[in-house]
Order: C-alpha cells, then sequence, then structure tokens
C-alpha cells in the first residue's frame, strides 16, 4: 500500500503554535519517507493563524490553506478535510502543539498494517484531574453503549478509501466517535497506538462547552440506534 498521508490541521488563534507545530511534523513525515498533503483550515482566526499558515504553503506546495469566513470548529473542518483528501490514509493533527510529533514514532508505521491506527495517551498525567476523569468516563460510556474495547476516541488515522464510504450524521466534535465507531462495527481491523501530550502553548480547550456536550449526546443517541439497534453497516471493500 502506497506510503502516503492527509493531514487535517484546524487552526483558530493558534499564531503562537501552528509554524512550529507543521514544521516538527512534516520532520516526521521526511524521517519515514511518506508522501503527504498537509490541509489547514484557519477557522475564522483574529489573529495571525492565517497569514502564517499562508507563508507555510508558499514556501511548500503541499500545504493547502482554507480560510472559513466563520468559525465552524473541529468537527466541520475534519469532515470537510475527509472530503478533500486524496492521500492512502488520512488523519486529524490540530494546529495547537499539544500532541508531541514523537507520537508519529508509532503511528507512522503502524499505518500500513491495518485499517485504523487507534491513538491513545500514554502520558495522560499532564493533563488537568477534572479532564483525565472525564475522559476516562466518556471512553467507559462508549465502550459499553458499543460493545467495544477501545483505549480512545478521538485521535486516529484512516484509510481514506475507507473513511470516505462512512454515512455521517454530525460535524461537531463527536464526528471522531462516529467514525470511528461505524467502521469498527463494520469490520474495520485496528492497531492501538500511543501518543504523547506536551504542555499547552497557548488558549485552552473548547471541547468541554455546553453546544458541544449537547451535540455530542445527541449523536451518541442517534448512533447507538442505527449500529446496535438497526445494526447498520457499511461496505469496506
Amino acid at each position: 500500500m502506497e506510503r502516503s498521508i492527509t493531514l487535517i490541521m484546524p487552526a483558530y488563534n493558534e499564531e503562537e503554535a501552528i509554524e512550529f507545530t507543521v514544521r516538527s511534523i512534516k520532520e516526521k513525515l521526511k524521517q519515514y519517507r511518506f508522501d503527504y498533503e498537509i490541509l489547514i483550515f484557519n477557522d475564522a482566526s483574529n489573529d495571525q493563524t492565517g497569514e502564517i499558515a499562508e507563508k507555510l504553503s508558499v514556501e511548500d506546495p503541499k500545504i493547502v490553506v482554507f480560510h472559513n469566513l466563520k468559525n465552524m470548529n473541529l468537527g466541520y473542518n475534519f469532515a470537510r478535510g475527509i472530503d478533500i483528501a486524496s492521500k492512502t490514509f488520512v488523519g486529524l493533527w490540530p494546529c495547537h502543539g499539544l500532541i508531541a510529533s514523537k507520537s508519529l514514532d508509532f503511528i507512522l508505521p503502524a499505518l500500513r498494517k491495518t485499517d485504523i491506527v487507534v491513538g491513545y495517551i500514554k502520558n495522560s498525567e499532564i493533563r488537568p484531574w477534572v479532564r483525565r476523569i472525564i475522559s476516562k468516563v466518556n471512553v467507559i460510556i462508549l465502550n459499553l453503549l458499543f460493545g467495544l474495547k477501545l483505549p480512545y476516541y478521538h485521535l486516529n488515522f484512516y484509510r481514506t478509501d475507507q473513511l470516505k464510504k462512512v454515512p455521517t450524521s454530525t460535524v461537531s466534535y463527536a464526528l471522531m466517535v462516529e467514525l470511528l465507531v461505524y467502521l469498527v462495527a463494520s469490520g474495520a481491523n485496528y492497531i492501538e497506538t500511543p501518543f504523547f501530550l506536551r504542555e499547552r502553548l497557548t488558549g485552552k480547550s473548547k471541547a468541554l462547552r455546553l453546544k458541544n456536550i449537547i451535540n455530542i449526546l445527541k449523536t451518541y443517541i442517534r448512533l447507538f440506534w442505527r449500529i446496535r439497534i438497526l445494526g447498520k453497516r457499511i461496505n469496506l471493500n
């Protein structure tokens, strides 16, 4: 299978982190000889994020920048990136600098051995204890709902051809769960690999905003109905 990957990189007010993040992952992609395209979605930032992204794209034609007129959030940008993706594999890599590039030392070698690489946090102690508890409870609930034993649901890498087949119902943050559950329930195989967090360089997480929580719960209910009650699956071949 061809060694190539599309990285989808949403960015909202990440002027302090975006250049470091892009350059560090490019070094890893070069080290592992992966062809790539990087899709940066400037999500209506009001700082210099867009300008820095454009500078990076001028230096490297494999980097393409999209500018949203209003803030659309991570799920929307990831869904749009999936539609555009042209490489063999595809995954999310936020621009906030929170994920250490050494995580790719585990992710990239695993890609050619499986349909999905499921990432799990190796150094979760770096997170605030409240966030750790919420994350752990969320994983337990999802595993119970869908009869799975996954360690984490929100940083995964996929075969692009399979991912494009998933009938999604949301562009909220819960899209990450919907994609993974549909594919695993449909028979896609996966390998679990660790990823490592860094101290946040700027800003704060937006995942726990009330609007996001409501959308996540709605998606879980719809997904449970489709997967567990109706038994819907997709043809991966």
